[in-house]
């Protein structure tokens, strides 16, 4: 990886560990109101789950193979959904790379 990618990558990463920061303050916040927490406990725990996968971003941006990172991350639906995305471009990659070669034989 080239090392401006890298820096622009671990920027975008404090960025996103900043944001997770704030969403989990916000939800203590919020939760400090019992009768709010009772009504709107799903959504509460919504806020955590943002910042948890924020944080698995954050850190798959760092990681120097993100192969790797991908398999370390806890939260499976995030994994699953980030697997599928990787797949698509990995095939799409592929049908351009072999249109190419039609166009050039």
């Amino acid at each position: 990886m080239h090392p401006e990618t890298r820096i622009h990558f671990a920027a975008v990463s404090d960025v996103l560990d900043e944001l997770a920061q704030d969403i989990e303050l916000l939800g203590e916040a919020m939760c400090a109101d019992h009768a709010f927490v009772n009504r709107h406990m799903h959504e509460l725990q919504t806020f955590d789950l943002i910042a948890q996968k924020q944080r698995s971003l954050a850190n798959l941006l760092r990681s120097d193979c993100p192969v790797s990172a991908l398999g370390q991350i806890g939260l499976d639906n995030l994994k699953s959904q980030l697997e599928a995305i990787v797949a698509c471009a990995k095939a799409d990659s592929a049908k351009a790379e072999g249109a190419k070669a039609d166009r050039a034989g």
